[in-house]
């Protein structure tokens, strides 16, 4: 069997059952999942990220306030051998409410995106996998035409580009992607495109972000549109839109549906998003000149899929429902990207997952 460890983040604090993170230990040959287990307590642990050496795993932890002081958490965890979390420390996130974490590639430096407060905070991390106190906060402002979403900005994610010199934001609040060119040597290591921002869809609401490997096209969903927006990309000089195109199928009815993750495939054949409402996971076909190609919109097994990750063989797809307590495992066809159920376990309230 080849096992492979996976960590599962909950909301803990309102569920009253789910305790922080979850670990399991899948096989990669069948997609069978074994010895799901509380590894670490912790406070709203909703997104995970794993660091670059697979040593360390870190944690946002989603809550209003920290020591005193109107900001979020990110936690720090060493990973063992036999997958086990050992808390190492914890800081601010550098706003409230923070939802997302993404890793530098040399593994020095983490970024957390702050919904509530509409910044992103950049915190050192050391040799030892400890974080720093955060080196630049950026506080971004604006809003936008939905009243109830977009009454001010609400940073949402990082993504680094694949050679992590660069990267983007996604801003809900203002319909902006934000550019950034990456400079670990620098005081403030996001430095702002001379362009510095490209403007999303109105009322879209950009929430998450991927770029392909060959590192020439992204694609960012949309939260309140559930659309992906592509992106043309040149080595940080241009960051260009060349299509818009629907995460749900044609016909749906008079489901309202918000979009949540999106992911590529390694080999950059297929890219998956989740829609929330329609309770679903699509499948869109890349094709060669990096635009998208609709293929279906498969049930994800349970209601609210707010997360889901690929295995590192790229053979499985897991899928997170929040509302129905439930990790449902879906087996990736090599051929057409489609997607058939598998299996599903309970987990209660999940909400991010990743493999080490």
């Amino acid at each position: 069997m080849a096992r492979v460890f996976g960590y599962i983040g909950t909301y803990t604090e309102g569920s009253g059952n789910s305790k922080g993170i979850y670990s399991f230990v899948m096989d990669a040959d069948t997609g069978l999942i074994e010895d799901i287990h509380l590894a670490a307590e912790s406070r709203n642990p909703a997104y995970l990220a794993v660091g670059p050496s697979r040593r360390f795993l870190y944690a946002v932890n989603e809550v209003a306030s920290y020591d005193d002081r109107p900001h979020g958490m990110v936690s720090a965890y060493a990973v063992g051998l036999d997958g086990s979390l050992k808390f190492l420390n914890r800081k601010s996130s550098g706003g409230a409410g923070p939802c997302h974490i993404s890793i530098h590639r040399g593994g020095n430096f983490a970024v957390a995106a702050n919904y509530g407060e509409g910044t992103l905070g950049v915190l050192p991390i050391g040799e030892d996998g400890k974080l720093g106190n955060p080196v630049q906060i950026i506080r971004y402002q604006g809003s936008g035409p939905n009243e109830k979403r977009q009454e001010q900005a609400h940073a949402h994610s990082f993504t680094f580009a694949p050679d992590s010199a660069n990267g983007f934001a996604c801003d809900l609040g203002s319909d902006k992607v934000m550019l950034y060119r990456f400079d670990a040597k620098a005081r403030a290591p996001l430095i702002p495109w001379e362009k510095p921002f490209a403007e999303a869809i109105p009322g879209c609401g950009p929430r998450h972000g991927v770029f392909h490997p060959k590192g020439n096209y992204a694609y960012v969903l949309d939260e309140l549109k559930s659309t992906v927006e592509v992106y043309a990309y040149s080595e940080g000089r241009s960051f260009e839109r060349t299509q818009v195109i629907s995460s749900l199928p044609k016909r749906t009815g008079r489901t309202e549906s918000i979009a949540a993750a999106i992911k590529i495939r390694a080999d950059g054949k297929f890219v998956y998003a989740s829609n929330r409402g329609h309770d679903s996971i699509a499948v869109l076909k890349v094709l060669s000149n990096g635009s998208l190609d609709f293929v279906e919109a498969v049930p994800s097994g349970g209601k609210h899929p707010r997360d889901f990750t690929l295995d590192p063989g790229g053979n499985y797809l897991l899928a997170l429902n929040r509302d129905s307590d439930n990790l449902v495992v879906f087996k990736i066809s090599q051929r057409t990207g489609t997607l058939k159920k598998e299996r599903e376990y309970t987990v209660l309230t999940p909400t991010g997952i990743v493999f080490r």
